[in-house]
């Protein structure tokens, strides 16, 4: 790990526990083990710091859902797609993302900051809302518009479908935050919601 990378990973850790605004350049220079005036080698100041790793946490996300092969929004062919995934297959790849944002290091610790924040700082709150609820629910909404239109889910409000889909998975990873020792009870309970979320909506064919 570079200097850099050291200095974002530990800003991130010190902004999870304590909030953005509490934590100084001074502890995050601390932290890492250099002089203050070292770190302004690497950023411009606290807020550079913070810019730096909500670009590369979502970098990160999206990587990860390349890696995991899931259908792009907006894909013309993504609920065809869907028809190739057996339901086993369906909630693995449900379980994995919900892994990625309860245990990958960066967007678990910026969930966590920015949740912190969104009440003492309108630009955080706005970007929480923005990246953890509104962005997932929107697509999500794409999607299951183009399930509706294709007759593969029932007729119905696409994005009030999607509420029903991502507030349970949204309420799991606060339960479970920092109680990650419940994996497999999460797991469980998760993959619970997806399959009577599917029997739900899904038609049967």
């Amino acid at each position: 790990m570079t200097t850099k990378e050291r200095i974002l990973y530990e800003a991130l850790t010190l902004f999870s526990r304590f909030g953005y605004e509490a934590v100084t350049i001074r502890e995050i220079a601390a932290a890492v083990g250099i002089k203050e005036s070292s770190l302004y080698n690497h950023f411009k100041g606290k807020r550079d710091i913070l810019d730096t790793i909500i670009t590369e946490t979502i970098q990160r996300y999206e990587k990860t859902l390349e890696s995991l092969r899931v259908p792009k929004t907006g894909d013309p062919d993504i609920s065809s797609q869907y028809d190739s995934f057996s339901d086993e297959a369906f909630e693995t790849l449900c379980t994995n993302i919900f892994l990625f944002y309860l245990k990958d290091d960066y967007i678990s610790k910026l969930r966590r900051l920015l949740a912190i924040e969104q009440y003492g700082n309108q630009e955080l709150g706005e970007l929480f809302r923005v990246t953890f609820i509104d962005r997932i629910l929107a697509n999500q909404a794409k999607v299951l518009q183009q399930f509706i239109d294709d007759d593969r889910f029932i007729q119905g409000d696409a994005y009030t479908m999607a509420l029903h889909f991502y507030a349970p998975v949204f309420l799991l990873l606060h339960k479970y935050d920092n109680n990650i020792q419940d994996e497999a009870q999460a797991i469980e309970e998760l993959r619970k919601h997806v399959r009577q979320y599917n029997q739900l909506y899904r038609k049967q064919k």
